[in-house]
């Protein structure tokens, strides 16, 4: 198999790097500046295990750059609000029949491409990954990978796909619902805007009481809306397990020592979620719609209150309006915020 990794930033490039590495034949598409830089120095990968180059890999700014080949599997990395028509360029340049694997946060991006392709997959991917610069990027934690059929099954390409994951040395895990294992990383992605606007990583939020307990009051927010509607993230082998996540979080208490070992993590091992990337970069633009927006959506379609998720949806969007970097915000402004919206909706 020739693996096209499209929309190769950090989390496509450390997909590919690894697969280049176990032996597979890898192309990478990106942007100009990072493939440009691989093709000259290689892909530098940084983690807490040293650094590493990875060299020998293909890489190109567009699907034209490639003749399809039968043994072509597409690997999807882009954000969902490219997908549309990453998925259009894709099948005009490999056509209908190659099989196509959405590794993206978020649940629409296989309906998507199931708009332009026969055979599509998901995938949940549970890496934290930044691009650091051009040719360079980070992976500060996370090697799980949760692969099947969309919307349901898991056939012999998939379980192929996964044995080259795990020859790469991923952790794979195979599924029939697949899609309820993407749901539950919706939930945990659901704290991507919470990090953004109080300009936090995951390491100090998890050791810090105050946030970890307002990170469960948001995913179990998520989690009701979910169960309301019927949506299941009931799934053998689901790497979430909610219930003891929640427990774990809970009982976070005030740890000088462990909260000092987070704050002396080095930058580039530090796991700040894409959220607060963009709101760095300023890019005008982040996936909450496709995490917070997608609970309050369904809470509004079904009178289910969601007030910490609309509040930070509405916070972050003010932020992304008025141009603002992470940090414009405190935890405390944010759960007056949310208590706020919960007194309106009891006085309504």
């Amino acid at each position: 198999m020739r693996y096209i990794i499209h929309g190769a930033g950090a989390v496509g490039s450390l997909i590919g790097g690894h697969l280049a590495e176990s032996g597979a034949e890898v192309a990478l598409i990106g942007r100009p500046a990072h493939i440009n830089a691989i093709n000259e120095r290689g892909l530098l990968i940084r983690s807490k295990n040293g650094d590493r180059r990875v060299k020998g890999m293909i890489a190109v700014t567009s699907p034209r750059d490639l003749a399809s080949r039968a043994d072509d599997v597409i690997l999807l990395t882009v954000k969902g609000a490219q997908t549309a028509d990453s998925a259009k360029a894709l099948r005009q340049a490999f056509g209908e029949q190659v099989p196509i694997f959405c590794l993206q946060n978020g649940t629409r991006n296989e309906e998507l491409a199931a708009r332009r392709f026969r055979r599509v997959y998901g995938a949940m991917v549970g890496l934290s990954v930044m691009l650091l610069e051009p040719g360079v990027i980070a992976h500060t934690q996370g090697r799980h990978i949760a692969i099947g059929n969309y919307p349901l099954g898991c056939d012999e390409t998939a379980v192929q796909v996964a044995r080259q994951f795990e020859q790469a040395g991923f952790k794979v895990s195979r599924h029939e619902n697949v899609m309820a294992v993407k749901w539950s990383k919706l939930i945990a992605n659901l704290n991507n805007a919470l990090l953004a606007i109080i300009d936090c990583y995951l390491q100090l939020a998890r050791v810090t009481p105050r946030i970890s307990r307002f990170m469960v009051e948001i995913e179990e927010e998520g989690l009701h809306v979910l169960k309301q509607v019927g949506i299941s993230v009931e799934e053998p082998n689901n790497p979430f397990n909610f219930p003891a996540r929640h427990a774990q979080m809970r009982s976070v208490v005030e740890d000088a020592e462990a909260i000092r070992q987070a704050e002396s993590l080095p930058f580039y091992l530090r796991a700040y979620p894409s959220t607060w990337v963009d709101l760095k970069q300023k890019k005008g633009e982040t996936e909450a719609g496709y995490f917070n927006g997608e609970i309050v959506l369904l809470g509004e379609r079904n009178g289910i209150p969601t007030p910490y998720n609309s509040t930070l949806l509405n916070v972050l969007g003010q932020m992304i309006t008025r141009g603002q970097g992470p940090g414009a915000h405190t935890l405390d402004e944010l759960i007056e915020l949310v208590e706020q919206k919960r007194r309106k909706i009891y006085q309504e």
